[in-house]
């Protein structure tokens, strides 16, 4: 290799290293526009492994699921390779590509970028809006505007225009008059309800096995007593936070269902009364089941396998697994004077659908147990609060092993409970 194209490798991966750190738990946000500046004053080696590196760093938390289905590692990894090569051909080669053909004018990259992550949106298979450019600067509340009126892709957009100013020069000035809704006044959102998140903070290697995550139960029941005993407006738990199926809770939950006289609950649990289960979200109230919604968007070989792949379940058993049936779309459940909607786990990443829940507020359910404390449970996180400010609206997210936390209309976090501590979190908005 010459020494050209040894330099060019060592600053792709450089620049990759950035992207991953700006997208990783610790929140170096401030890290992305110099990953950029530096993969676009190369080569197209330079590019690719930037973008290949970035996305492999960043994404290596997909493997953690299949290991604990048992899939073995090298299936695994090779899987991760995989769907890493086709991001970086697909998100980063193509636009790339595409405004080198255009004579590299910088003002156009930008634009490319942006069409290429609004399509990986939506397709294959529903789509990925996962490492969008403009989410992890949900961290500076004072961009909360520009969520609202442009959304996550608009921000993406004006970061890497300002990011190419050394290259647009006088150019970069066009962006200021997009970035006068700063000063605009935002609304004051308060709704005047008490909330009690719950925490469980049961592993996923107990939930997989039913003796040991029965076992749980009563330890979940005296976290929701202690909630109820707060006085809340509503009481919330995590996705498929109990140890049996919808159609079993009138035998197996009574204490459920009693302390639900005192607060509404709203849990996640998995409904088997058709001919395939849903992922369903239950509203406890007044002793009964109150109302039920049904999960939408699926996840591509977590909760179903998509054509063509379940051919390969003689050498990949766990392609073999059954597949969830979707719901039909957004719902809001009633909890008194409020309407909760209520998408679960990988659903907050679809900004057209959590916009779809027209809602007081939000309440996101979800089990990132199967992550543990990895750069995929927190850039979840982050999708929650990019959504929040989008919508200028507050949302809980409800997460098994957590963080939890109450999310307000900027993004914000008002009240969080740390990463593997049970407990209860309470919180007013």
């Amino acid at each position: 290799m010459s020494y050209y194209r040894l330099k060019e490798a060592l600053l792709g991966v450089t620049a990759g290293l950035l992207f991953w750190l700006a997208f990783s738990k610790w929140g170096l946000f401030f890290l992305l526009p110099p990953a950029f500046l530096l993969a676009l004053r190369g080569s197209l080696l330079r590019f690719t492994l930037f973008g290949f590196t970035g996305l492999l760093l960043s994404l290596r938390w997909v493997v953690m699921p299949s290991l604990l289905g048992g899939v073995k590692p090298v299936f695994a990894y090779a899987g991760l390779v995989l769907l890493v090569a086709f991001l970086t051909l697909y998100q980063f080669l193509l636009p790339y590509l595409l405004w080198v053909k255009l004579k590299r004018r910088p003002e156009l990259f930008p634009f490319l970028y942006a069409l290429a992550e609004l399509a990986r949106s939506f397709f294959p298979y529903g789509g990925f809006p996962w490492l969008l450019v403009g989410a992890p600067f949900v961290e500076l509340e004072l961009l909360a505007p520009l969520y609202r009126y442009y959304t996550v892709y608009g921000v993406g957009l004006l970061v890497l225009w300002l990011t190419l100013t050394p290259l647009l020069k006088r150019k970069a000035l066009l962006a200021l008059p997009f970035l006068a809704v700063l000063a605009l006044p935002q609304p004051e959102v308060r709704l005047g309800v008490k909330v009690a998140l719950v925490q469980p903070a049961v592993p996923q290697e107990v939930k997989l096995d039913l003796y040991a995550f029965v076992r749980t139960y009563p330890e979940l029941v005296r976290l929701v007593r202690r909630a109820v005993e707060a006085r809340p407006d509503a009481v919330f738990l995590p996705e498929t936070a109990l140890p049996f199926y919808l159609e079993e809770l009138p035998e197996r939950a009574g204490e459920l269902l009693e302390l639900s006289k005192k607060a509404p609950i709203v849990l996640g649990v998995i409904d088997y009364s058709g001919r395939a289960p849903k992922n369903a979200v239950v509203l406890l109230k007044d002793g009964k089941v109150a109302a039920v919604y049904h999960k939408t968007l699926l996840v591509p070989f977590g909760e179903y396998t998509p054509f063509p792949f379940r051919y390969l379940a003689p050498l990949v058993p766990y392609f073999a697994l059954t597949d969830y049936a979707p719901g039909d779309g957004p719902k809001c459940l009633k909890l008194g004077r409020f309407t909760v909607g209520t998408p679960v786990c990988f659903e907050v990443a679809y900004a057209h659908y959590v916009r779809s829940f027209s809602c007081d507020f939000l309440a996101v359910l979800t089990n990132d147990a199967w992550f543990l404390d990895s750069d995929g449970t927190y850039q979840h996180f982050t999708l929650a609060r990019v959504r929040a400010a989008e919508l200028s609206r507050f949302v809980l997210w409800v997460n098994n092993l957590g963080p939890s936390a109450v999310i307000g209309p900027r993004g914000e976090v008002i009240a969080l409970l740390p990463y593997a501590r049970k407990g209860v979190l309470l919180s007013s908005f």
